[in-house]
């Protein structure tokens, strides 16, 4: 009688090892799949940003090529004013000053010689 509860004892002991094994394994695999959830939640969000990025950058682009359909003389809104604002006047003045003076000094010396 001893001997078949001594082998009771000794197969619910491998039993408990086997079945704590067991439960540690799934432990481990409940934690892997819990954090792949959570990578997967993760770059989801970052999916989900992005793509309203490229929505928005999209129909902002469409609306600009709209606008340049029905607009196309675009460049034409501006004034031509400001075109002659870098001309210097007074620098125009003396160079046509200066070209006379030396056409004048060759006249002048042609003249004696």
């Amino acid at each position: 009688m001893d001997n078949r509860f001594a082998d009771r004892l000794a197969a619910l002991r491998s039993d408990t090892k086997e079945n704590l094994e067991d439960l540690m394994t799934r432990i481990k695999v409940r934690e892997m799949i819990e954090e792949k959830e959570e990578k997967n939640k993760l770059f989801k969000t970052i999916g989900i940003i992005v793509a309203a990025v490229a929505v928005i950058a999209f129909a902002a682009y469409m609306v600009y090529m709209v606008y340049r359909m029905i607009r196309p003389d675009y460049l034409d809104d501006y004034d031509d004013d400001y075109d002659y604002d870098d001309f210097d006047d007074d620098a125009v003045e003396e160079a046509l000053a200066e070209d006379a003076a030396e056409e004048a000094l060759e006249a002048a010396e042609d003249a004696k010689g």
